[in-house]
Parts: C-alpha cells; structure tokens; sequence
C-alpha cells in the first residue's frame, strides 16, 4: 500500500498549513488532475466535432470523461454496457433536469398510471427539492422521513418505504450515505423494494462516492449521481441512467437532437471541456494508489476497486482515532454511529451541550482547522432530528489524505476551545 506521505505528496495544497477537514464539501486535487486542466487549455481549448486534428483530441477527452465516469460505477466493462453518463456543473442541476424530464413525460402521457414518488428527507436538498416540485405537476410527492433505530441511531427507515410502496409508485429518491450522519445505509434493499413495486430508483451518491467506488450493478438502481469536485475531480457533476430509465423520458436539449442521443440529449449547452479532461487526468492517481504504472487510457473497474480498498483502509483508522477521542469530550454529542466501520464513512458530525455550533467552529477555523458548521444543506434532516438548522451540527470530514496528526491537532484545538 503507498504510504501515508506519498499519498500527501500527490496533493499540492497538503504542502500548506491549513487542515483540511471539510472533504465532504470538496475534495483537495492530485496534481495530476490540476495539470490535466492546463494541458487542456494549452493543447485542446477548440470545439468539439470538427475533422481537424485539436478538435478530433478534444472530442476524444471529452468521450472519455464519460466513459471513465461509466467505469468507476461499475455500469460499463468487457461484459456489460448497462447505461450511460449524464455530466454537468453540480449534482442539483442534474436532479432538476431529471425532475423536469419526468414532468414532461407526465405532461406528454397524462394517463399514466404511475405518479407517486418517494422521496427521503434525509439526504442533501439536492435530491428532495426538485422532486418535491413536481407535486405542483401533478404528481404525488410524499417525503420519506428517516427513523431511530433500537440503538437510538437515525437510519434510512426502510420499513418505512416498505408499508408505502404500492403499485402507483413511480420513483424513489434517496441517499447512499448521510452527509451530516456518516453512515452508509442499505441501498441495495432500497432498490430491491423499489423494484418489486415496479419503480425506477435515483440513489445520491454524493456522500459516498469519495470513500467507496460505486456499484450501479450491484445495487441494480436506475439513477445514480454524485459530484466529481468531492471526488478529487472537478466541480462538475455526474448522472448514470440505465438504458432502460433513459428511453423513458425526453431530454431537454435542442428538439433536432435525437432523444436518444444520451448524454448529448440531457448536457445542455454542452459539458466543461477543462473539466472532462481533469475527469481522465484523475486516472493516474487511482493507479498509483492501485500500486499501477501509469498508462494512458481508463483504467478497468479493478483499478478503481483496488484504489478504493487503500481509502477504506486508511479512512477507517482515521474514524477510529476521530470518533474515539471524541466520545471522551463532556458534553458532546455525535451524530451517527458512534463506532467506527465499514458501516460508516469519515464524515462525522458533532454538538456540544450549551454551546453553539458556530461560535466552536469559527473559534477552530481561527485556528487553521478547515471544519464547518450548520445544516450543510440536510436542513430537513437536522430538523427531523431535533437541532435547530440555523445552528447545526459542527462537521469534520476527514478523508484518506489526513493524517493521524491532524487529527490530534483537531483535538486538541477543541479541547482549547473548551476550557
């Protein structure tokens, strides 16, 4: 496995005094990925589809963005082409242009019989409010709250969805992972209910991406998207759809465009063309983290499963440290599981009795702590759990570049903080 300091040297910004510990709102870049962007700009910046040799080059990056993403999630390989790659600018703009194609296909075929979509507010805003729009489009839109658990834990409440689904359900929204719990819930059976009703799946993996490789057919979902910039990738964002969920529905883009053009029919305006190629350069990193010479070209599923087995490895321990020395704090509260796991990620969140979020977070920024405090757009979940959003929850989210030491530098500062 590489060592801790070689991984951190990959990383340029590590190299400063800042600790970054707010990873689940946006990876650090390997400079492999940030050299990527210059490359583009230096060698390729034209448009794309033209026969000249730079456009011809640039087409290739950009076909290859989409066919890295479709690999890392496991929905193409030697044996399957199961669905395709939407990508865009944020994960909230994808889940609007899913709603909205969605609503015009009820539009275009109003006697459909299915029109009642599930959607679980314990996840980002991103993935509950443009389907919670949708109820002004004639569909029956009903939240799915989260529920305590015999350990007094917030799950996903399954048991829940399984008393509503019914054979009108349409879709079912829902997180992969918790961005404010941490704890990575049972997608899989999500998707296995869904389905005996009959109804397609959109799985946020926002929250999860970063520290397992996602497996679209494992869990057999019909939608999946996350965000690259959380990824150690650009601030862009991707959406697979199933061959199948795709033909559904028509693409907002241009009407000359045929719909089944996928992605070309859902990228309006076209991708960021820097982006896609910073998307491929992040392929060196993953096979060194594999332990893999660098070669051009995707690399296959295994290098991804390899990679992530290092993350998992390295984040666990870190957890471990984190959330141990944080249960001995007085007074403090941790949200989400409170061992650590391969039923958790790192992303760990915290209150403190009688203090206020914000006054010990700003309180650690000033301090060179990169953590932050609130609802981290999970405002329906912390309102479910009972904190007031405006406050929220302090948040450490460290991933497998941190060390143990800045763990403790973490903890220590808190501790300082406190007396």
């Amino acid at each position: 496995m590489p060592s801790l300091a070689d991984i951190r040297s990959r990383f340029p910004s590590l190299s400063g005094s800042t600790v970054f510990l707010d990873n689940a709102g946006g990876s650090q870049l390997p400079g492999c990925v940030i050299d990527a962007a210059g490359a583009y700009l230096r060698e390729s910046y034209v448009q794309l589809g033209a026969d000249y040799e730079v456009s011809r080059r640039a087409t290739s990056i950009v076909t290859s963005a989409h066919v890295f993403v479709e690999t890392f999630l496991n929905a193409r390989g030697p044996t399957h082409d199961l669905g395709r790659v939407v990508l865009a600018s944020s994960t909230s703009l994808l889940c609007h242009i899913l709603a909205w194609a969605y609503a015009e296909s009820r539009a275009a075929h109003p006697q459909g019989r299915r029109n009642r979509i599930f959607v679980s507010t314990a996840g980002h805003e991103s993935n509950i409010g443009p389907w919670m729009r949708l109820a002004a489009r004639g569909f029956e839109v009903i939240p799915w709250k989260p529920a305590q658990n015999g350990n007094g834990d917030w799950d996903l409440n399954l048991s829940g969805l399984r008393a509503m689904l019914d054979d009108q359900t349409l879709l079912v929204a829902f997180p992969h992972v918790s961005n404010i719990l941490g704890d990575i819930w049972d997608a899989a059976e999500a998707v296995r209910l869904a389905k005996a009703a009959g109804a397609r799946t959109l799985i946020d993996g926002v929250a999860y991406a970063p520290h397992r490789a996602p497996d679209v057919a494992a869990l057999g979902c019909d939608w999946y998207v996350y965000s690259l910039y959380k990824v150690f990738g650009p601030h862009m964002a991707a959406l697979y759809g199933s061959h199948e969920a795709f033909a559904e529905l028509q693409g907002p883009n241009h009407y000359f465009i045929r719909n089944d053009d996928v992605p070309y029919k859902f990228e309006l305006g076209g991708v960021n063309h820097e982006g896609a190629a910073m998307i491929v350069g992040a392929a060196d990193y993953y096979r060194f983290l594999a332990e893999q010479p660098a070669v051009a070209g995707t690399p296959p599923r295994d290098i991804f499963s390899r990679a992530f087995a290092v993350v998992e490895r390295l984040e666990t321990e870190l957890q471990a440290h984190l959330i141990g020395n944080l249960l001995r704090i007085n007074g403090l509260r941790l949200w989400g599981r409170t061992s650590s796991g391969p039923e958790r990620v790192p992303t760990v969140s915290f209150t403190l009795q009688g203090l206020a979020s914000r006054d010990i977070a700003v309180a650690l920024n000033a301090r060179g702590l990169g953590v932050r405090y609130g609802h981290f757009y999970s405002k329906r979940l912390i309102e479910d759990i009972g904190l007031d959003p405006d406050d929220g929850v302090i948040r450490a989210s460290p991933i497998h570049y941190n060390s143990h030491e800045e763990i403790d530098r973490l903890l220590d500062e808190l501790r300082r903080v406190l007396r």
